[in-house]
């Protein structure tokens, strides 16, 4: 009979293989409660202090991506999500908080990346484009989210029930236009490497993945850090200050200059209107 040694390295490889995997079981078990508990996430992590439901979002052009907060304000934060993912839907209960939480500081984005592999998250993007043409967008994210369901009989039973024009609602989400920005946002997202959802831009500098609202909120305040220290140094402008932090976060020139024509310019451009 022979005896087999595993050798320290192989149990270090083991012991690896079995945290990742425990690590997967543990976010798994948080999506399963999450989706029994439905839009109210069931890990406190995910959640701030006090939940404030009732931020005033930003008027804004209907064509450009729905926020909250100032567009000259001196921290952008832009969040790629999936409807159908549940990592978003446990973020989506606290990110469009950041706007309250640094009043006239934060400015928060929400960008479409529907997956291919999650079924109807096409659909359900189009939808919260067609809602947001009738001022409805927060409403019917808010829907998507606490709904899995987003077959098209659900998703215009949505927009009955926010007193929506169907015929517009129907028109809106077969329009190129609509199927165009979703995949322009899905686009830039894999262009910048942000390729798992959620994933966040704040001031350019890529995060994947949804951890907590703490870890949110710290690389907020991180950022708002480096933004007092500039003006420490001499600077007034917000939107000049937010450029050079928006610089400085991006390695790579080609992925700046993405960034630069699909989001500074037309930001730029609101904020002169």
């Amino acid at each position: 009979m022979h005896s087999y040694k595993l050798q320290p390295a192989t149990v270090i490889r083991m012991i690896l293989i079995g945290v990742v995997f425990l690590s997967i079981a543990v976010g798994t078990a948080f999506d399963v409660m999450a989706e029994s508990k439905g839009f109210v996430s069931s890990n406190p992590a995910d959640l701030p202090p006090d939940l404030n439901r009732k931020v005033t979002p930003s008027v804004v052009d209907p064509d450009r991506p729905p926020a909250y907060g100032p567009e000259d304000a001196k921290v952008l934060v832009i969040i790629f999500a999936d409807y159908k993912c549940p990592a978003c839907r446990r973020a989506s209960q606290a990110t469009h908080q950041l706007a309250a939480e640094f009043p006239g500081e934060v400015r928060m984005e929400f960008w479409n990346h529907p997956l291919a592999s999650h079924r109807n998250a096409d659909l359900a993007a189009a939808a919260g484009i067609a809602a947001q043409q009738q001022g409805k967008f927060w409403e019917m994210h808010d829907i998507l989210f606490e709904n899995p369901k987003h077959d098209m009989p659900t998703l215009e039973q949505h927009a009955q029930d926010l007193g929506l024009n169907l015929e517009q609602f129907r028109s809106d989400m077969n329009d190129p236009a609509v199927q165009e920005r979703i995949r322009k946002e899905g686009e830039l997202t894999e262009a910048l490497g942000a390729s798992n959802t959620p994933s966040y831009l704040i001031n350019g500098k890529v995060y994947m993945g949804w951890g907590s609202w703490r870890s949110l909120k710290g690389k907020v305040e991180r950022e708002l850090k480096a933004i007092d220290a500039l003006e420490e140094q001499g600077m007034e402008d917000p939107l000049a200050i937010r450029a050079q932090r928006e610089i400085d976060n991006f390695e790579d020139s080609q992925m700046y200059d993405l960034y630069r024509v699909a989001v500074i310019e037309p930001n730029l451009a609101d904020n002169n209107k």
